[in-house]
């Protein structure tokens, strides 16, 4: 029997930010499914950085954001996605597209990071909502697209959120 670990709880009572933190801190590894009324975003973790996200409204597929981004045609997009439904073994269709020559891998990367960024951004402005976060293995080499510290991720999003300091009002 395998000995797996999990919390859960109200997003009214432990903010996103304090969450995050609390995963990064601990080093911990698995996933976590956060939700509210208008979405839900799945986070994997590895040893406390954030390794991977998805949304339910909103996400892109990987062939979707290649294509935005125009750093693939739609012709090389078709082979890649046929060699993948063809392929003895499963593989990641940036995997296949990096193998094929069409993009490299650091477009790859920033892509992930942009998706990462976007969901990061979008649960922390949550005051209401759900999270299970459930302990799993680290993930192998061959899983992990990025190792972002979520500390400064977390910095992005709340400067974002509170705008220029230079629109502030002074306290006085």
């Amino acid at each position: 029997m395998v000995n797996t670990r999990s919390f859960h709880g109200d997003l009214s009572l432990l903010s996103a930010v304090n969450l995050f933190q609390l995963i990064g801190l601990a080093s911990l590894s698995g996933h976590m499914k956060m939700s509210c009324a208008r979405n839900s975003i799945h986070f994997i973790f590895s040893d406390g950085k954030l390794s991977y996200a998805s949304s339910r409204v909103g996400h892109k597929k990987i062939g979707q954001f290649l294509l935005e981004s125009r750093l693939i045609t739609t012709e090389q997009l078709k082979i890649c996605l046929a060699e993948q439904k063809t392929a003895e073994k499963w593989q990641k269709l940036g995997s296949i597209a990096v193998k094929n020559g069409y993009l490299q891998e650091s477009h790859l990367t920033n892509l992930f990071y942009e998706q990462l960024k976007e969901a990061i951004f979008e649960v922390i402005t949550w005051e209401e909502g759900r999270f299970t976060f459930v302990d799993t293995s680290p993930l192998t080499e061959e899983d992990i697209v990025l190792e972002e510290n979520i500390e400064p991720l977390l910095m992005q999003a709340v400067i974002l959120i509170d705008g220029p300091v230079a629109d502030k009002p002074l306290a006085g």
